[in-house]
């Protein structure tokens, strides 16, 4: 075993992040420790050496290819999700699983089961939170309309959730024009009237000046006055709303 290790520096995405696993796996079966990260260590190490990995889509793509026919659907949700949660172990964890599964000709369909090995754990584990934050902005994302006839949504997930909420939100609304502006990443969803969906990066539908292009509408209207309605205040319970309704889900809701 050659102790050096390998810290791979890739780009904070999903693609990036594939990109330093197909780029790793040379160097582990040269025998050498793989570190995948996204932002430059803060302090050197010993016997160890860093390379940036600039985001490869044809390697992206191997990678994903290969984890969905050789280990199946669930193993590959479990890699995606894991590699979009904010943990700063996150890459390594997701090299050392398909590693298990997949080196010296091995197909471990099965691998998500082996909770005993730290980096499984680890994948499953921010699998489940990123899963979980996902489905809470099903709920709570709220879309508003632009000049133009477009559904404009904000959102500042602590994940990097943005691709996984497309399938959800092309299938309820597939014949309007809408995005989705991933206010901290800087990115844009953007679905066309029956078309795909695409994320476009370092963009988003704000002027120079931060002012919204929005205006409040009679439906934005309505649904304020609904939600003041039906709220009977002798039955308000605070400490309750936020565990259904947390704080940091609020800012961006029209009701709130």
């Amino acid at each position: 075993m050659d102790y050096e290790k390998k810290i791979l520096i890739c780009q904070d995405s999903l693609e990036g992040i594939f990109t330093a696993v197909y780029d790793g796996w040379k160097w582990s079966v040269r025998g050498k420790q793989i570190e995948i990260t996204t932002c430059q260590p803060e302090y050197p190490q010993l016997f160890s050496s860093c390379m940036e990995i600039p985001p490869d889509t044809e390697k992206a793509a191997k990678v994903a290819r290969s984890v969905r026919r050789k280990l199946g659907g669930n193993t590959y949700e479990a890699v995606c999700y894991a590699a979009s949660s904010l943990h700063p172990d996150r890459g390594t964890a997701v090299f050392y699983v398909l590693w298990k599964a997949l080196s010296q000709g091995k197909c471990d369909g099965r691998i998500m089961e082996d909770l005993s090995d730290p980096a499984v754990n680890l994948v499953s584990s921010l699998q489940v939170k990123v899963w979980h934050e996902i489905h809470r902005f099903y709920g709570f994302l709220r879309f508003r309309e632009l000049g133009g006839r477009v559904l404009y949504a904000r959102i500042n997930p602590q994940n990097d959730i943005l691709e996984f909420l497309a399938p959800h939100f092309a299938d309820r609304f597939p014949n309007e024009n809408w995005m989705i502006y991933d206010q901290g990443r800087n990115k844009v969803l953007a679905h066309p009237r029956g078309g795909e969906c695409t994320v476009y990066r370092e963009t988003g539908p704000e002027n120079e000046t931060g002012e919204q292009m929005w205006e409040t509408d009679e439906y934005e209207d309505l649904w304020k006055a609904f939600c003041r309605y039906i709220t009977i205040p002798e039955r308000k319970n605070p400490e309750l709303q936020r565990q259904f309704v947390p704080l940091k889900f609020r800012s961006n809701m029209t009701e709130f």
